[in-house]
């Protein structure tokens, strides 16, 4: 048997913590409104994240062309997830909207989410925990994830275990 690298153990875990991901996506889809796709699913967490956007801008966040990023938003919109609503700054463009009932939704997701991430990582010590949330972060280029986790560290010794 060949001798395995680093990077080939890197792979084997990224492939099993987007198995794990996709998993969760489709889940979350499933009990959101029955027959609803990953790619959906996306636009909410993205603006859920972000606030409401331009289908352009939207599709900027999620590295998809504004053709795609618009069916996703009709079905949103038809299944009672998302609205249009006029652009303050410019009336001739419209920004998407989560309604309250995909805030709520999305609300009660994040809780359960942070729950068992927090039991995945339950057996973990404090230090680890951080370590591998910064080394993660910095792995994923997202330098301003790293500074929140230094501040929460650092600033915040008692928030450690949160």
């Amino acid at each position: 048997m060949a001798q395995e690298r680093l990077e080939d153990v890197l792979h084997e875990a990224f492939s099993e913590l987007t198995l794990h991901g996709d998993l969760y996506v489709a889940d979350f889809a499933e009990t959101l409104s029955p027959g609803l796709g990953r790619g959906p699913v996306k636009v909410l967490f993205k603006l859920h994240r972000l606030g409401a956007l331009r289908v352009k801008d939207l599709a900027a966040q999620l590295r998809l062309d504004s053709t795609t990023v618009s069916r996703h938003v009709d079905d949103l919109e038809h299944r009672g997830l998302v609205v249009r609503q006029a652009d303050h700054d410019d009336r001739r463009a419209r920004r998407v909207h989560l309604t309250p009932r995909a805030v709520e939704l999305l609300h009660e997701a994040e809780v359960e989410r942070r729950g068992k991430l927090r039991d995945s990582l339950q057996d973990w010590s404090p230090s680890d925990r951080a370590t591998f949330v910064r080394l993660l972060s910095r792995f994923v280029q997202r330098d301003d994830l790293a500074a929140t986790v230094a501040a929460i560290t650092y600033a915040h010794p008692d928030k450690r275990d949160r």
